[in-house]
């Protein structure tokens, strides 16, 4: 089978709004920022990246939330699952994994972004960068792996 011929669909927490993703991402992490803690009201974020050509989101109402310029948020309008986040300037479409579940997707985080920020440590031996890597137009600056201690590690 080709790459290319790879879909993945899933949907948001009600079914009303469905998504499919084309291939494999570019990019697969965990986000520790404020604004994705707070749009998702999570202490972090899993995340995977496609060309913004390889996804389609169908079927029910979205709301579409731009929180700045480099981010459009969209969630179902009935259940407000969360479902992508268009990054309008890359050319790219975040799309959450989870809404992926049951469709073989396998998430595989390949490294944490904006560690600075986080609310809480998980020492799983990924590189940890404190806004982004370099090639994501961040910093490219780490942040130490924690100690191995409590429910986290």
């Amino acid at each position: 089978m080709n790459v290319e011929d790879t879909k993945y669909q899933g949907t948001c927490y009600c079914g009303a709004v469905e998504v499919s993703v084309q291939g494999e991402p570019a990019a697969s992490a965990i986000c520790h920022c404020h604004s994705c803690r707070k749009w998702h009201a999570a202490p972090l974020n899993a995340w995977s990246i496609w060309p913004s050509a390889q996804v389609m989101i169908s079927g029910g109402e979205t709301i579409t939330s731009a929180s700045n310029e480099a981010s459009g948020r969209v969630s179902c309008a009935v259940c407000g699952g969360c479902v992508a986040n268009h990054k309008p300037k890359a050319g790219m479409t975040v799309v959450y994994p989870m809404t992926l579940v049951g469709s073989g997707f396998n998430f595989v985080p390949a490294f944490h972004i904006y560690y600075a920020e986080r609310v809480m440590d998980l020492a799983d031996g990924l590189p940890k960068f404190a806004d982004m890597p370099e090639a994501f137009r961040g910093s490219g600056e780490m942040v130490d792996e924690p100690e191995k201690t409590g429910w986290c590690g």
